[in-house]
C-alpha cells in the first residue's frame, strides 16, 4: 500500500471512534463500556506480542514504562470518558485534537526541542480555539468536558514523548503492551464491581459488536497503522494527517448523531485545526 494509507486508516478509526463511543454510552455506563473495550484491546496486544516473540523489558526500565502507562492509558482513558460524557462527539474530537500542540510543549520542556515563533502562535491559536469550544455551549458542563478532553490530550502527549526516551530502547510491541496492560490495570480493578454487577443481557447485539470494533480498530489497528505510517513518512509528514481526525469526528456527529454546533463553537474548532496545523508545520521546518 502507499505510505499515506497507513495514517489515513489510523485517523479514520480515531475520528469515527468518538461517534461510536457516544452511541455506546447511550446503552451502558461509560466506564464499564471503556473497561470492556480496552480489555479487548489488551488481549489483542498480548496475543500480538506472543506471536511476534517480542522480548520482555527488565524492571529497571519497566517501572518507568508502567509509570508513563498510568498517565497515557489509565489517566487518559478516565479523562476521555468523563469528557465525552459532557460533550457532543464533534466537540470531543476537536478538543482531543490539541495533542500536537501539547506534544510540542512537552517536547520543548522535556527534550529541549526548539519552538519557532510560528510554533508559539499555533499553540496559542489551538488553546484559544479550545476556550471558544467550551464557551460555544455556554460553558458549564460542556466547558468542563472540553477541559477534561484537553487534559486527556496532555496525558497522551506525555506518554507519546516517553516513547522517544525509555520506549526507544525496546521494540514497539514490547513497551506498548507493557504500558497498555500494566497502565490500565488500576482502571480495570476500579471498575471491576461495575463489570461484575451489570446485566449484559439487556444490551442490544450491536453494542457487543461496537465494543469489539472500538477496542480492535481504534485501540490496536489504528495505533499500529499510525506507527507504520510514521516509519514510512516521518513524524512531521504523518502528523499532518492528524488534522483529519476531528473533521471526521465532526462529520460523523453531524450524520449519525444529528449534532449541531453554534457559531462560536465552530469558530473555536477552526482555530484549533489552524493552530495545530501551524504547530506541526513549525516542527517540521
Amino acid at each position: 500500500m502507499p505510505a499515506f494509507v497507513y495514517p489515513l486508516i489510523a485517523v479514520t478509526f480515531w475520528g469515527l471512534n468518538f461517534v461510536l463511543l457516544k452511541l455506546l454510552v447511550g446503552v451502558m455506563p461509560p466506564h464499564l463500556m471503556n473497561t470492556l473495550r480496552t480489555l479487548v484491546a489488551a488481549v489483542a496486544f498480548l496475543l500480538l506480542m506472543r506471536r511476534a516473540g517480542a522480548p520482555a523489558i527488565p524492571w529497571r526500565d519497566a517501572r518507568y514504562v508502567l509509570g508513563f502507562g498510568l498517565i497515557g492509558n489509565a489517566l487518559f482513558q478516565w479523562l476521555l470518558m468523563e469528557g465525552i460524557l459532557r460533550t457532543p462527539a464533534s466537540v470531543a474530537a476537536v478538543a482531543n485534537a490539541t495533542n500536537p500542540a501539547w506534544l510540542a510543549l512537552v517536547a520543548y520542556f522535556w527534550l529541549g526541542e526548539r519552538l519557532t515563533l510560528s510554533g508559539y502562535l499555533g499553540i496559542a491559536l489551538a488553546f484559544l480555539g479550545v476556550a471558544l469550544l467550551g464557551l460555544g455551549g455556554g460553558g458549564g458542563t460542556l466547558g468542563v468536558g472540553v477541559v477534561l478532553l484537553t487534559l486527556a490530550s496532555l496525558a497522551w502527549a506525555i506518554y507519546s514523548v516517553s516513547a522517544r526516551t525509555v520506549g526507544a530502547r525496546y521494540p514497539l510491541l514490547s513497551w506498548m503492551t507493557l504500558g497498555y496492560v500494566g497502565g490500565m490495570l488500576p482502571y480495570w480493578l476500579w471498575n471491576l464491581p461495575l463489570a461484575l454487577g451489570f446485566d449484559y443481557g439487556a444490551l442490544p447485539a450491536w453494542a457487543f459488536v461496537g465494543l469489539a470494533a472500538s477496542g480492535l480498530l481504534a485501540n490496536v489497528a489504528a495505533y499500529l497503522a499510525w506507527m507504520r505510517g510514521v516509519q514510512l513518512l516521518g513524524a512531521a509528514r504523518a502528523g499532518v494527517w492528524q488534522n483529519l481526525a476531528p473533521i471526521l469526528g465532526a462529520l460523523g456527529g453531524f450524520v449519525f448523531l444529528h449534532e449541531r454546533l453554534p457559531g462560536t463553537a465552530l469558530l473555536g474548532a477552526l482555530l484549533v485545526l489552524v493552530g495545530v496545523y501551524i504547530t506541526q508545520r513549525s516542527r517540521a521546518a
